[in-house]
């Protein structure tokens, strides 16, 4: 059976095509700091279960900034995978927190060759967290819009993801139950990157 020149052509177009826009503009790496919304709720967590248990609450989050990583595959055709880590946080004091979040996203970069390329991206986020009173962590939706400039990039993301961590329930000070409390440590988060 003799296969129509029109219909080899076309495959052979749509081979083209494709292997075009899987063609790798670049590769980027960032390095920055990020400022995060819900970190401070996670220290206010830790002072209001250390009150209730009946204990004088010293918990340091010196300010809610912590640092970051993140990789950025460009294909020709403006598509993106971005991986990230981080930011990173650490809470001190009477409890011990650290928190770090692996996201992976795809994404579109609007004029990607220019000095100025706005950007938007979503995808997967999950938590690793070590710490006093944490009791599980539930992956959740990251998106972000960004801008990315010759070496610098701006970017505001929501991340999603909950972390779980013991509470105590007080009906009086004397008869406190434990049970679980779900919070969004990480709810908007703004960032500043580094790009090399």
């Amino acid at each position: 059976m003799r296969i129509p020149a029109i219909v080899l052509m076309s495959a052979l177009a749509l081979n083209v095509t494709a292997v075009s826009l899987c063609q790798a503009q670049s590769w980027r790496f960032g390095v920055g700091v990020a400022y995060v919304t819900g970190i401070s709720d996670v220290a206010d967590h830790y002072e209001d279960n250390l009150r209730r248990a009946g204990r004088d609450a010293d918990v340091d989050l010196r300010l809610p900034v912590g640092f970051g990583a993140i990789a950025t595959y460009l294909w020709r055709s403006d598509l993106r995978a971005d991986v990230a880590l981080g930011p990173m946080f650490s809470i001190s004091g009477d409890v011990h927190h650290f928190e770090l979040p692996l996201s992976g996203t795809i994404g579109y970069s609007f004029m990607s060759g220019s000095s100025v390329s706005p950007y938007v991206r979503a995808g997967l986020v999950y938590h690793y967290v070590d710490g006093d009173q944490y009791s599980g962590t539930s992956p959740g939706l990251l998106a972000a819009v960004g801008v990315d400039l010759t070496h610098f990039t701006f970017e505001i993301a929501t991340d999603q993801s909950e972390v779980e961590f013991d509470a105590l329930a007080c009906a009086t000070p004397a008869a406190c139950t434990l049970t679980k409390e779900k919070l969004n440590t990480y709810d908007l988060i703004a960032s500043f990157y580094y790009r090399f």
